[in-house]
């Protein structure tokens, strides 16, 4: 019964976020219209990168995923050597996943006070 289960429900979970995703494409291009605005301008800013990503994303994904890996591996480290509780993992977990954060937060910090 949960062998047919499972493709059933993931195609309807990827058929709602097609189907959210074009949805809200759709009130996009209808709130633009009502502004009275030409949707055409607005592919012509994107083509010329005038909605850039921040170049400092990359970085904190990047220090997260490292930290929370090493959270993962202390956690490994900390149930089997001193035979802690199961719940130990998310907490070491999460609290490495903030300290990335926080470290992200004082590199980015300091590159965007440096002069370009």
């Amino acid at each position: 019964m949960i062998g047919i289960l499972v493709p059933i429900i993931l195609f309807i979970v990827v058929g709602a976020v097609v189907w959210k995703h074009i949805e809200s494409r759709h009130m996009e291009r209808i709130a633009i219209i009502d502004k009275g605005l030409n949707p055409a301008d607005y592919k012509e800013l994107y083509k010329h990168h005038a909605f850039t990503i921040n170049p400092l994303s990359n970085l904190k994904w990047g220090l997260l995923a490292i930290f929370v890996g090493l959270g993962s591996l202390t956690a490994m480290y900390l149930y089997n050597a001193y035979r802690l509780e199961e719940t130990i993992y998310p907490g070491v977990i999460l609290v490495f996943g903030g300290v990335g954060l926080v470290v992200f937060y004082f590199i980015a910090s300091k590159k965007l006070k440096e002069p370009s």
